[in-house]
């Protein structure tokens, strides 16, 4: 067994990456409208463990999780719309008015997932919650904040992130220069549209991921060529709007 390798992390996450949505239409034709004014979000994930221990494991002790339970709870300004000082802002005016009713009038759907310009676009979750919605108080010269609490109904649904489907697909046009030595250490310049968050890219067909490159601009790659046998290749660039597809623009010549 070898000792695994160490690699240096990149810049932390925050964790105002959060956002909140609330769905103001039906499961069938969802309506998502955000949650503003967030200051403080926790989402929660809360197992129940069973002991399943048994004669066979020579006095080691067993659990197996049985149960999963979830939610999410947090702070938040009451804020008024910009553009009328007489309505709330009508994500938590929702939260709100749930959390007055009982049953299923206090029952919403909610969505909540990460987003960071330019970073990960991994966690994001669904499902049903009961709201708990307590003003804080304060004194004549304090904000009004608030404080909630949302409790999982049922089932947390993993699902895709809401951001996936409105990237757009990278695409490559161009390289400069198009031919380089089966050595490879080449430096060239990837061109082509939607390269924000480019995750990997891949020359050859058959994907080998290159491993020295930047993203300059949404539409610049700069690009050290591995090395390679001689022959064309494809060079494409993979996004959360997918991996881009090959043409005549994106071929690579080695020699």
């Amino acid at each position: 067994m070898t000792v695994t390798t160490k690699e240096p992390l990149g810049a932390d996450t925050l964790n105002r990456k959060w956002y909140l949505d609330v769905n103001a239409g039906t499961t069938e034709a969802p309506d998502w409208v955000g949650i503003f004014g967030m200051t403080e979000f926790k989402p929660s994930k809360d197992p129940t463990s069973q002991d399943s221990s048994d004669f066979d494991s020579e006095g080691w002790k067993s659990s197996t999780v049985t149960a999963l339970g979830w939610g999410a709870e947090g702070k938040l300004k009451r804020s008024v719309r910009r553009a009328d000082a007489t309505a709330y802002d009508p994500g938590q005016e929702i939260l709100r008015a749930a959390s007055d009713g009982m049953g299923t009038d206090n029952s919403v759907e909610i969505r909540y997932y990460e987003v960071t310009p330019g970073g990960p676009q991994v966690e994001a979750y669904q499902g049903f919650v009961s709201v708990e919605w307590t003003p804080d108080g304060g004194g004549m010269d304090a904000l009004d904040m608030v404080s909630f609490k949302l409790n999982g109904q049922g089932k947390r649904n993993v699902i895709t992130h809401p951001g996936a489907a409105s990237v757009a697909a990278p695409t490559v046009t161009g390289l400069a220069p198009a031919a380089a030595a089966a050595a490879g250490g080449l430096l060239i310049v990837v061109s082509g549209t939607n390269f924000n968050g480019a995750t990997a890219v891949h020359v050859d067909v058959t994907n080998v991921n290159a491993t020295d490159w930047e993203v300059i601009t949404p539409t610049k790659i700069a690009l050290k060529v591995p090395a390679h046998a001689a022959g064309i290749v494809d060079v494409t660039v993979t996004t959360p709007g997918g991996t881009s597809g090959t043409s005549a623009s994106s071929k690579l010549t080695y020699s």
